[in-house]
């Protein structure tokens, strides 16, 4: 059986930047905010080099406009580009991923991908936003990993970093946010499920947020209405 993918050793600027990707893609800082590199430095306690490629990395994903000399300010996010640009990136790269690493996938991918999940669930229950999408960020990028293509998840982050707007507003929206996980988890049961042609019509629906988020949502409340008597 093949061995899990090893961890990755984050140097001090990786670690920058995964913190604040993550506030970015959350919302935590609103587009226009000036992140300075002395400020950013004193926060985490660094100096300014790892801080300075942090948000040089962050710009080429989208998140941040440089400014020379001075740090950067957080770019906006247009939903315009979503739906005719964005999400088809997406999909054609997410699929040709699936389709790599569907003949690879072993009981310990599995074990990884229901780890994230339950990470999912709590960050769902304690309705943590932030937690949320860094879950979504882990199960979405562990596709990648799988198949071999870390090398395009700078990639994927520029099309998704340009998404988060969009994922937000729409997580905004749900009644309750532990359907997220519920339809997530759905999704990896049909990765799983041994039908390569329906784990990739389920996935390219779900990213296409159409019929397969629609009927998980649905069976989610079923599920709830049971649950209650």
């Amino acid at each position: 059986m093949a061995a899990t993918n090893p961890l990755p050793i984050r140097t001090v600027a990786g670690q920058v930047c995964d913190q604040l990707r993550s506030e970015l893609l959350a919302g935590t800082h609103p587009a226009g905010t000036s992140l300075r590199e002395e400020e950013m430095a004193s926060r985490f306690g660094v100096s300014r080099h790892p801080v300075r490629k942090a948000l040089h990395q962050l710009a080429l994903e989208g998140l941040l406009h440089a400014k020379p000399n001075c740090g950067a300010v957080v770019a906006d996010s247009p939903l315009e580009h979503v739906e005719g640009l964005l999400t088809p990136l997406r999909v054609q790269l997410e699929l040709y991923a699936l389709q790599l690493a569907f003949p690879q996938l072993t009981d310990e991918h599995h074990a990884e991908w229901r780890l994230i999940l339950r990470r999912m669930e709590r960050a769902c229950e304690d309705e943590d936003a932030q937690a949320i999408l860094d879950q979504d960020v882990a199960l979405h990028q562990k596709l990648l990993i799988v198949a071999g293509l870390e090398g395009m998840i700078p990639v994927w982050q520029s099309i998704y970093g340009r998404m988060r707007d969009y994922h937000r507003h729409g997580n905004a929206t749900l009644d309750d946010l532990r359907c997220i996980a519920y339809g997530h988890q759905k999704l990896i049961d049909s990765l799983f499920g041994g039908n390569l042609d329906r784990a990739s019509t389920d996935w390219k629906s779900h990213l296409e947020n159409g019929e397969f988020n629609h009927k998980a949502r649905q069976a989610w409340q079923r599920q709830q209405q049971r649950l209650k008597g």
